[in-house]
């Protein structure tokens, strides 16, 4: 319990001085992390070595990431408490302190035991001792029922802050569920702290109001939301990349040691399932920034069912040029490994082409929607209308996250994908300067005018023994982009089949590569002309 002398002369700088040897601490433990992944888990992971002892190595470095993880977690979480108890023992010694300045002017005594003693009357107060005696008394009882309220407030914070690290304390990073204790620590931090989930912007929102409600928070309550709620901060268009990536990454984390930590005889097929599948992921991105490479931003992150991501290659909120790569049927998270290859290339081809500029490139694997199982729910529309919507919000959140700089956004969509970037062009008026399709099946629209934008900024690309661009298009969703008769560019393809176009050093790649760029001029055309 905090009495009235503990209370009056605590010092709480002493106590501030903590919490900022915390934070220090903490930012430590996060570089540490850093440095393991990137000095550590990087290397080996891009280094090519294959087979089981290198699955096991890998393993084990995960499992070290994790517990580094969860210390700078756990560390934080100490920070953040310390601090909030900080400022509520200051405000309640301010409080205190207050009071004392008031008794003094009414001439009141407060003892060190907190009660309070009545002065002396004055000579011109005895001409009526009895009603002077009431006053005084009265006041001395106002005086003496604050001085309680500041010390009750500061017991009863005293009482929370001190169970609250004791929770903190009994936390091992590297014991079984550990993620889950750390969750439960994070909550409590937050709770201390005030942060409430229900003001978090709710699905659907305008990247705008997104982006103002997050500039209106401290860094400590993003830190905060970051921590409690990753999955639903992950999910906000408008947030900048890097807030996006940490938060997702969490949640990632978090899952996979959700599963990880089950007895594994005990997981269903879909768990079993699940757990590989985002292993897969997490060490695909671990890999990124390996020997110079740019690095891999999880935007967006979901395992419920098929599963989605949203993996960027390269910082789209820096870049000069981004292009946002929509895969189609039958793509669900387990691929998603191959798909940030392909994206990968796609940025690497267009990067080395602008004037020796590195990292103004960026290109984003979507898969933020739920894609065709088969190609017989391929040829139904609802899966591109249930999607228009979240890829127009994703876009409109990079314009924001980017600033008010006009930057060069691609929309690129294969099979499937860019039926729904069709749909979404069309229906919602995508925000994007360039549109390119490969091997599309159909784009909801008869002709590139009906999307929008530019018909000369419209590309289309299809193999000859593409059967899905060969037969598809015309016959379910509309007009097929690569015939003259939609009004698109057709770009040269040199690729086979209907999954080739990303195939290295190809003149497709070469060509996509370049309408992401901007370099118009470079693309080699089976027909159309180049924008102006």
């Amino acid at each position: 319990m905090v009495t009235f002398q503990d209370l009056r002369d605590a010092h709480i700088g002493g106590l501030r001085d903590a919490a900022d040897g915390w934070l220090r601490l903490a930012r430590k433990v996060s570089q540490f992390e850093e440095r393991a992944r990137a000095e550590v888990t990087r290397p080996i992971a891009g280094s090519g070595w294959e087979g089981d002892a290198a699955g096991a190595a890998l393993a084990e470095l995960h499992r070290a990431e994790q517990e580094i993880a969860l210390a700078a977690l756990l560390v934080e979480n100490v920070r953040l408490t310390l601090q909030r108890a900080a400022e509520e023992f200051q405000a309640a010694q301010d409080e205190l302190r207050g009071v004392l300045d008031d008794a003094a002017a009414l001439r009141l005594r407060v003892l060190d035991d907190g009660s309070v003693e009545l002065p002396p009357l004055e000579e011109y107060e005895r001409h009526d001792p009895w009603f002077i005696q009431q006053r005084l008394q009265a006041q001395a009882r106002e005086v003496a029922e604050r001085i309680e309220a500041a010390v009750r407030r500061a017991t009863e914070a005293d009482a929370r802050y001190a169970a609250a690290l004791a929770e903190f304390a009994a936390t091992d990073p590297a014991a079984p569920y550990a993620w889950a204790d750390a969750a439960a620590d994070s909550r409590l931090a937050a709770c201390l702290a005030g942060v409430d989930e229900s003001a978090i912007p709710s699905p659907g929102t305008d990247p705008k109001r997104v982006a103002e409600w997050w500039q209106s928070l401290t860094e400590d309550q993003r830190r905060l939301y970051t921590q409690l709620f990753p999955q639903r901060v992950g999910a906000l268009d408008g947030l900048p990349a890097t807030d996006r990536d940490q938060a997702n990454r969490l949640a990632l984390r978090e899952r996979i040691g959700e599963l990880a930590n089950k007895n594994p005889y005990l997981l269903s097929d879909f768990e079993k399932r699940d757990l590989a599948r985002l292993r897969a992921l997490q060490a695909r991105l671990e890999s990124g920034g390996y020997a110079g490479g740019r690095g891999l931003y999880l935007l967006g992150f979901d395992p419920h069912g098929d599963g989605k991501a949203i993996v960027a290659v390269g910082n789209p909120d820096t870049a000069a040029h981004t292009a946002v790569y929509v895969p189609g049927t039958a793509t669900a998270l387990d691929d998603m490994p191959g798909q940030i290859n392909r994206a990968e290339r796609l940025a690497d081809n267009a990067d080395s082409m602008t004037r020796d500029v590195a990292g103004d490139v960026a290109v984003v694997a979507w898969l933020g929607y739920d894609t065709p199982e088969d190609l017989a729910r391929a040829t139904q529309e609802g899966r591109a209308q249930d999607g228009a919507a979240a890829l127009d919000r994703f876009v409109d959140g990079l314009r924001v996250a980017q600033g008010p700089e006009h930057r060069h956004i691609t929309a690129l969509g294969h099979s499937y994908g860019s039926t729904l970037v069709g749909e979404t062009a069309s229906r919602h008026g995508l925000a994007v300067d360039d549109i390119v399709t490969a091997g599309s099946p159909g784009m909801r629209v008869d002709h590139a005018s009906d999307l929008g934008i530019d018909p000369r900024h419209v590309w289309a690309g299809a193999a000859e023994d593409d059967p899905i661009s060969g037969w598809a298009g015309n016959f379910v969703h509309g007009q097929e982009p690569s015939d003259p008769e939609f009004g698109a560019n057709r770009f040269h393809v040199d690729t086979h089949g209907h999954s080739g176009y990303w195939d290295p050093d190809t003149e497709s790649l070469r060509n996509q590569a370049r309408i992401i760029a901007g370099l118009y001029d470079r693309v080699t055309y089976d027909h159309g002309r180049p924008p102006r």
